[in-house]
């Protein structure tokens, strides 16, 4: 990218700002709406009033001819000579820049304003003050400046916030979030709780690379969390690295493109067992060498065989997309498109042979699960802003991917010969079948919260882009092809969006109560001490850490598991459920709180539909609760004491 004029700069940080700004503005009447406030008799307009002054100014500052004095202002204040004391304040810039923002988000927005645009707005101002500083210290460019600014800043907050998780406490710290290492401790099970039990049916991969502190005897609960935060962070990280070397740039250029890609992929989240495959593809596909680059192939196909169906084809499509952007086709005519067949259909079957392996060896009588995601329901109007995700799956991606795209459009215009026709078509049907099959698993009962399962086609997108960026795309003539540049608005925008996502993880640690915590773990000891089979549904981990003693793992029915079969009305499963239900199996049943009454509104209502349809009523007609923890919403269930007819949930 060529130098960035003072001006220039300045007009696009301020378009930014115009944006954010009237983004603040609605997300901060959204949130009196919340709070039932009265806007226009309450502080809050002040606020309000504040970013709609600055999107204002920003619009009108920026075609106004007064944008020429402060853009000499500016450049006079940078390229003064340096003194101690000038040094000493440049610092300063940069130092209560960044401690302005974490001051306003925990101590002044907080908990009454956690919408990103707002914290934004003061990012926005606390980045141009800390740009002016650096500029000034190391005489670098405007744009190479904020930059560094908006990376390394990013940075942290990403960190920090995947760390957040690796808490002591005992109980699960959201939605069966400490139940992923019960399922983690299945590869174990025989010396975790002396019998051998089926392996994991949902995303076997993931929980395979959870395990791995159980080769270690009694790690606690929160070196478990620690780890899995150090899978999200270390193969994030390996991932864009990865996809900087496969760039062939050097020194700062190419820690630019690893900070990037790591912010870019938690924009997704781009889920770090799916980074497994990443890795394998990036580091050892060579063009240059088929055979080797088969054996990698192969080897992440297989990991794709024990994770996500739709991931399946994931490794070898990356792999014909380096293919097919560092070689020309020439006059190769069909044998150009011999070696993409064999990787596509070797990866395939090596996926397939793979899956079919892992089912024999699991030891799940019901292979049906393995397919429960093909009968769950379809929620069409999750790719729309809805209560699950405000944002929704096709807003949300279109924002990531419209930077990339408008960089693309500005790298490649004028030079679209320069590659063979089908090369292109390879290119966009790739990203196109990737998006398509993102965007349907998206409206998957179950997900649709966020972008995570337009992973791959995120991973696709930023190989593709990042190789014409770094121009290391192969023309189809000998010589090294020029290709245009990106520039600096929609530079900007590639640097600001991700960094929109990653300030989301700016908070206060999640803390707990410890003497409570140890309380209600002594309560429920005394509750369950009572003999007979104890179902745990929920909180399994405290007998797999140990903080429950003496207790027998009853092995069916775990939430996680309930939740797939009620969304897939697995009716085998469930009815298997009911029956012990009504025979009256379990002596106690531990379970979150429950209730007959579905959800009408709110984040994943259909989800909530679906539970208390299939598990909460009939469960709730059976059971009844007797002791209520006081941390959380855990409670303890005993047989009620007499039959009683229960609804079908089947019938309609």
């Amino acid at each position: 990218m060529q130098s960035i004029s003072t001006k220039r700069f300045l007009q696009v940080w301020l378009w930014a700002l115009a944006v954010v700004s009237l983004l603040a503005i609605l997300q901060t009447v959204q949130r009196t709406n919340e709070l039932e406030i009265a806007l226009f008799r309450s502080k809050w307009i002040g606020l309000v009033g504040i970013f709609a002054l600055t999107a204002l100014v920003g619009a009108w500052l920026s075609f106004s001819p007064i944008l020429n004095r402060i853009t000499e202002w500016f450049e006079k204040l940078t390229n003064q000579s340096s003194t101690p004391l000038r040094i000493a304040f440049h610092v300063s810039l940069i130092l209560l820049g960044f401690i302005l923002v974490w001051v306003t988000r925990l101590y002044i927005f907080g908990s009454t304003l956690p919408q990103v645009m707002p914290i934004f707005w003061v990012f926005l101002w606390a980045s141009l003050a800390q740009t002016i500083g650096l500029k000034s210290l190391r005489k670098l460019d405007w744009h190479v400046a904020f930059a560094v600014v908006l990376l390394t800043q990013g940075f942290i907050y990403q960190t920090y916030g995947i760390f957040a998780i690796a808490s002591a406490n005992p109980f699960s710290m959201g939605y069966s979030e400490a139940g992923r290492h019960f399922y983690a401790s299945l590869f174990f099970s025989e010396k975790l709780y002396g019998m051998k039990l089926p392996l994991p049916f949902l995303h076997p991969s993931r929980y395979l690379l959870l395990s791995l502190p159980f080769l270690l005897d009694e790690l606690p609960l929160w070196f478990h969390r620690f780890w899995q935060a150090f899978l999200w962070f270390g193969l994030t990280l390996g991932s864009a690295i990865s996809l900087a070397q496969r760039t062939r740039l050097s020194g700062w250029m190419k820690i630019f493109i690893t900070a990037w890609a790591f912010l870019f992929y938690f924009q997704g989240a781009v889920y770090y067992h799916l980074h497994v495959m990443v890795i394998l593809i990036l580091a050892g596909v060579a063009v240059k060498n088929p055979g080797r680059s088969l054996v990698f192939i192969i080897l992440a196909s297989v990991w794709a065989g024990i994770s996500r169906v739709n991931w399946f084809p994931v490794p070898a499509m990356l792999a014909i997309a380096i293919y097919i952007l560092e070689t020309p086709v020439i006059d190769k005519s069909w044998k150009y498109w011999l070696t993409p067949l064999i990787w596509g259909v070797s990866g395939v079957a090596a996926a397939l042979v793979s899956q079919f392996v892992y089912i024999q060896i699991s030891g799940n009588a019901d292979v049906a699960a393995f397919g429960s995601s093909f009968t769950s329901d379809l929620i069409w109007s999750r790719l729309l802003p809805n209560e699950t995700f405000p944002m929704g799956i096709l807003p949300g991606i279109l924002l990531v991917s419209a930077p990339l795209f408008a960089a693309l459009y500005q790298i490649v215009l004028g030079k679209m010969t320069n590659l063979h026709p089908l090369r292109w078509l390879a290119l966009l049907a790739m990203l196109v079948m990737l998006f398509i099959g993102g965007a349907i698993v998206s409206t998957k009962i179950g997900g649709g919260g966020d972008l995570h399962n337009m992973d791959a086609y995120l991973v696709m997108l930023s190989v593709v882009v990042t190789a014409f960026w770094a121009n290391q795309v192969s023309a189809e003539s000998d010589a090294k092809p020029m290709w245009g540049e990106v520039r600096w608005g929609v530079a900007a925008a590639v640097l600001l969006i991700p960094l929109g996502f990653a300030i989301r993880n700016i908070g206060f640690y999640p803390s707990f109560d410890k003497t409570v915590a140890e309380k209600d773990i002594q309560l429920l000891q005394e509750s369950l001490k009572n003999g007979g089979e104890i179902l745990f549904i929920t909180e399994r981990q405290l007998i797999t850490f140990d903080y429950i003693h003496g207790m027998t793992l009853v092995p069916e029915y775990e939430q996680s598991e309930l939740m797939e079969m009620a969304m897939s009305r697995n009716r085998s499963y469930l009815e298997t459920f009911y029956g012990d239900l009504q025979v009256r199996r379990f002596a106690l049943i531990l379970a979150e709180d429950q209730k007959f009454t579905q959800q009408k509104h709110g984040a994943f209502v259909e989800e909530n539909v679906a539970w208390v349809r299939f598990v909460g009523a009939p469960l709730l007609c059976n059971y009844k609760p007797v002791v209520t923890l006081t941390s959380n919403n855990i409670q303890v269930f005993e047989p009620r004491p007499k039959q009683v007819d229960c609804k079908d949930p089947f019938a309609e």
